[in-house]
């Protein structure tokens, strides 16, 4: 995390100047209808550059350390993988590889490379690459990254430069989804990338085992990131900006625009004001619902909202007081207020969630919704005081909304009379730690987001349900066996994968160990001359910087 890129060079000077007023509250003159301006200095900012701001983080450019949802969209707009998504789509198809060849029995996948391809370093694609990145990424096995979505890979050949056979331990019909996400990036096998001799492992089963994983996995990471992108990452301030500059020997289409500087702030109302004085052209994630409801219909400012795939809920600890007892379970998601979570927290920009399968999938089966015709008193009867629940929550992790989701679910569960909330916010970086079995402790009752990684309803089960699932409180043989079969079908959208995932949403309805409140409404805000936002706040949320311009 702390490594930069080269000093930014002389061209970029401009952005950085104002990043620092952005940063710091300064005024700028903003910019004219051609997208040209002036600084307070009188420097000029070319009509191709595009600034955005967030509030959101970046915690590392290494494809093998990242899993966080603004590293993994740099990544997507430097970096490419062998198959992904084209904007507005939400099947896979092929990025760097041209063609993609599955064998009958599922297990062998051919890949033919592009021709052409180069780097950022200026070296050529070929098939060692894609060996030397695929391997890296499992060997290291970083704990903050998510190798985990390939490991199913159990062989990979390289018959000739521009072919790549990848034979995996088990047929999944997710693979080219998993392949799809950053932690395949392809990054040049004879640069300054290094990898392990062999597999880093966790030797045991406590803390400190874990953390010399991690120590060894940390001393590959490399943040000066090399890829095949239509963007080449210019500068890395961490905390404060990144900076992208269209790479010339892109093998694509050029990005729409030259330079794209990404702009960090420390609050959302910091956020808002620069995008109303000009000094950024678009705003995304997070503003707080009252910011957005300020800014809808504001002159000069265009709102455009996308389709929600990313979801929050509550997960009870199963082998914890008093997650353990599936009453208590039934009579919370029986006491949720989805609507007015909406409502009173989000101002409208959610809708209601009665699966962990967002409505946008197919597979999606709205099984907890029976529980709204529940009185929660009929989950915990011959229980005579309210059952005490520790409800906790990541900071302002998933943005400046968190406390008030937290404070009305308190409110809706304790007006029932059958329950005693108390709230308790942690650190993001505390909360990780302490969540999960370990050491340094564990939560009983939690709220977490998920945003996908791959687009495919799978990914809003497995991880969850699954009894090796990155929760840990989750065991149900019948549930895993539902998920390999899902997962061994040869038709993605088959009735027959379709009907498993059916029954595998009414058990966990049944047993609810999580409970799924909404589904959030993706939004962002950018000055009426940008360009290309609807192309890119599709379902599969990646925001593609290089479809933006400005008029």
């Amino acid at each position: 995390m702390g490594k930069r890129t080269p000093r930014l060079l002389a061209a970029l000077a401009i952005l950085a100047l104002v990043a620092t007023a952005c940063d710091t509250g300064g005024d700028t003159d903003g910019t004219d209808g051609d997208g040209a301006g002036e600084t307070e200095d009188g420097e000029s900012r070319t009509a191709g550059d595009l600034i955005v701001g967030t509030t959101d983080t970046v915690t590392s450019v290494d494809p093998a350390r990242v899993y966080d949802y603004y590293s993994s969209n740099i990544l997507f707009n430097v970096g490419e993988t062998l198959v992904g998504f084209e904007p507005g789509e939400t099947e896979v198809s092929p990025r760097l590889a041209e063609e993609v060849e599955i064998s009958d029995d599922g297990l062998t996948y051919t890949f033919t490379l592009r021709e052409g391809v180069t780097f950022h370093d200026g070296s050529t694609l070929d098939s060692e690459d894609v060996r030397f990145s695929l391997e890296r990424a499992i060997d290291m096995n970083h704990p903050q990254g998510a190798a985990f979505l390939i490991a199913g890979i159990d062989t990979i050949e390289t018959p000739d430069e521009q072919t790549v056979e990848l034979t995996l331990a088990e047929p999944n019909i997710t693979f080219l989804s998993r392949l799809a996400y950053t932690v395949a990036t392809i990054v040049p096998s004879d640069g300054d990338y290094t990898a392990p001799e062999s597999p880093i492992e966790v030797e045991g089963d406590d803390e400190e085992d874990t953390e010399a994983a991690e120590q060894e996995a940390e001393e590959f990471v490399n943040e000066d990131l090399v890829a095949t992108g239509p963007y080449r990452l210019e500068e890395f301030r961490e905390g404060e900006s990144i900076t992208l500059e269209a790479f010339e020997d892109y093998w694509g289409d050029a990005p729409a625009n030259d330079r794209v500087l990404i702009q960090f702030f420390q609050t959302s109302s910091q956020m808002k004001l620069a995008l109303e004085s000009g000094e950024i052209d678009v705003a995304f994630r997070d503003l707080s619902p009252d910011e957005r409801q300020d800014l809808e219909g504001a002159e000069g400012i265009q709102l455009v909202e996308g389709e929600g795939a990313s979801i929050r809920y509550i997960v009870f600890n199963t082998l914890l007081e008093p997650g353990d007892d599936v009453n208590v379970r039934k009579a919370v998601a029986a006491a949720i207020d989805r609507e007015r979570i909406v409502e009173d927290v989000f101002a409208g920009a959610a809708e209601p969630l009665y699966s962990m399968i967002p409505p946008g999938f197919d597979e999606s089966v709205d099984y907890f919704s029976t529980y709204e015709d529940d009185d929660p008193a009929t989950h915990l009867e011959g229980i005579d005081t309210p059952v005490e629940i520790d409800l906790h929550y990541g900071g302002e992790r998933y943005g400046p909304t968190e406390p008030s989701l937290a404070q009305v679910i308190q409110r809706t569960l304790e007006e029932t009379d059958l329950f005693e909330v108390n709230l308790t916010s942690t650190e993001w970086a505390q909360f990780t730690e302490e969540a999960w079995p370990g050491e340094d402790g564990q939560y009983p009752v939690f709220l977490l987001g998920w945003y996908p990684d791959y687009f495919d309803a799978d990914d809003y089960i497995e991880p969850f349900y699954a009894s090796d699932g990155f929760l840990g409180f989750y065991d149900n043989d019948a549930v895993d066996e539902l998920i390999a079969e899902e997962q061994q079908v040869t038709d993605a959208a088959s009735e027959e994968r379709q009907e498993i995932f059916d029954q595998i949403q009414e058990i966990v309805a049944d047993e609810a160990p999580i409970i799924p409140m909404f589904v959030q409404t993706p939004f962002v805000f950018a000055s009426d001359d940008v360009t290309g936002l609807e192309e890119t706040m599709d379902p599969v949320q990646i925001f593609r910087y290089y479809l933006l311009s400005k008029e």
